[in-house]
C-alpha cells in the first residue's frame, strides 16, 4: 500500500470515528499531560478543533508548547493537503453564501496549487499547515489561522538564481493573498533580500503569514550546521539583534551534539526583518522523530541552562514515547507521538521563549492491504 493509499484509507476510517477533529481529540486527552496542556487550555483547543474535519487527523497535527512558561497552554497546528477529504470540506465552506474570508483564502490557495503545471505546485506541492492561536486567545471571535507552505526539498536553495527568486516571489504573493492582503513593492524587496542572503547550501523551507498579527511574511531558512553560518546569514539579511548571542547559543548546543541542523525564522515587513528571531533545532535529518533519544542532548542542555520549566521538560520526554495501539469504532489505529523541532525566540540580547513543536500521527491498521 502506497503512502497515498494509506492516508486515503485512514481518512475513510476516521469518518466512522468522530464528526470533527475536536471530537476525536476528546478521546486522546489521556495521551496529553495536563502539565503541558491544562484542563481549561485543553477545552480551548477542543473549541478550535470542533470546527475542523476529523479527516485532518490522517495527516500530522499537534501543538506548540511554550516550555519557558509555567502556564499549561498550547496552540494547535494541523495539516491541510490538496486532494484530501478535508480540502473538499474547505471548498464546500468557501462556496457557502456566508463563507468566512479566511476559509475562502485557504481554499483558494489550495485551488491554485491543484493544476499539475501550476508554478505553485512545482514549488510547494499540495500541502500547507494551519496554525491556530489558542494559548492566549481573546474572548469573542477567534482569530483566523496562520497559513504556512513548505517548498519541496532542494527547490528553493540559496543559489541566487532568477528562477528561484521568482518562485519565492510567487509563493509569497500567494500566501499574502490567502491571508487577506497583497505584498507591495517594498515588502517584495525585503523578501528578496532575505533570499539573497542565503548561501547555496541553505534552503528556504517555509513561507507563511499570520493574518491576525498584521502585515508581514514569515520566512524560514534551514540547513545551518555551524554558528558562523548562522551569523553570516544574519549579517547579510540585516537582522538588527545581537549576533553574538545567537553565535554563542548555536555554538553551545553544537558542542553538546544537540542538533543535526538549525533553522532561522524571520518576520519580514516593508521595513526589513523584525527584531524577533526564531532559532529552530532539528535533532536528525528526518523531521518526524518519535524516539526521545534523538532529543536528549538538546533537552538536557535546555535544562542545564535553565531555559525552560523543569516539569515541562520531564513531560516532554514522556510525550515522545513512540507508537501506541489506538482502538476505534472501525478497527484499530496506530498512534505516534513525537517532537518535530524545538525553537528558541531571541530578542535583543536574550532568549525570550523556548517552544516545543510536538505531533500526533494516526494510521489506520493494518498498514498494508
Amino acid at each position: 500500500m502506497s503512502i497515498t493509499e494509506q492516508w486515503i484509507n485512514t481518512e475513510e476510517r476516521l469518518l466512522h470515528e468522530a464528526d470533527s477533529l475536536g471530537a476525536l481529540l476528546e478521546r486522546l486527552r489521556d495521551y496529553v499531560s495536563p502539565v503541558l496542556i491544562g484542563s481549561e487550555e485543553w477545552d480551548k483547543v477542543l473549541e478550535r478543533a470542533y470546527g475542523l474535519p476529523v479527516t485532518m487527523a490522517a495527516f500530522p497535527f499537534g501543538f506548540e508548547i511554550p516550555l519557558h512558561d509555567s502556564r499549561p497552554g498550547a496552540d494547535l497546528g494541523v495539516s491541510l493537503v490538496g486532494g484530501s477529504r478535508s480540502e473538499t470540506v474547505f471548498e464546500k465552506k468557501r462556496k457557502s453564501k456566508d463563507a468566512d474570508p479566511s476559509i475562502s483564502g485557504i481554499a483558494g490557495l489550495l485551488s491554485e496549487m491543484e493544476p499539475e503545471d501550476s508554478a505553485l505546485r512545482r514549488v510547494i506541492g499540495r500541502k500547507m499547515l494551519l496554525e491556530y492561536d489558542v494559548d492566549q486567545m481573546p474572548t469573542g471571535m477567534p482569530p483566523p489561522p496562520g497559513v504556512f507552505v513548505y517548498p519541496v526539498e532542494k527547490r528553493l536553495i540559496g543559489d541566487g538564481s532568477d528562477r528561484s527568486l521568482q518562485e519565492l516571489r510567487t509563493v509569497a504573493d500567494a500566501v499574502a493573498s490567502a491571508t487577506g492582503w497583497e505584498l507591495n513593492e517594498a515588502e517584495r524587496r525585503q523578501v528578496d533580500q532575505v533570499y539573497l542572503a542565503m548561501q547555496p547550501d541553505m534552503e528556504m523551507r517555509a513561507i507563511g503569514a499570520f493574518p491576525s498579527r498584521g502585515r508581514g511574511i514569515r520566512l524560514a531558512a534551514t540547513e545551518f550546521r555551524k554558528a558562523e553560518d548562522v551569523v553570516g546569514f544574519l549579517e547579510r539579511a540585516n537582522w538588527p539583534g545581537q549576533h553574538a548571542v545567537v553565535a554563542s547559543t548555536v555554538e553551545r548546543f553544537k558542542e553538546r551534539g544537540a542538533f543535526a541542523y538549525a533553522g532561522v525564522h524571520y518576520d519580514v515587513t516593508e521595513n526589513g526583518v523584525g527584531p524577533k528571531l526564531g532559532l529552530s533545532f532539528f535533532a536528525q535529518e528526518g523531521q518526524w522523530l518519535k524516539e526521545i533519544r534523538h532529543w536528549t542532548p538538546l533537552i538536557d542542555g535546555i535544562h542545564e541552562d535553565q531555559l525552560a520549566v523543569p516539569e515541562k521538560l520531564s513531560e516532554l520526554v514522556a510525550w515522545s514515547s513512540g507508537s501506541d495501539a489506538l482502538p476505534g469504532k472501525s478497527g484499530s489505529f496506530v498512534l505516534v507521538r513525537g517532537i518535530h523541532h524545538i525553537k528558541f525566540t531571541l530578542v535583543d540580547d536574550r532568549i525570550e521563549q523556548v517552544k516545543a513543536y510536538i505531533f500526533f500521527l494516526i494510521f489506520a491498521w493494518p498498514l498494508t492491504g
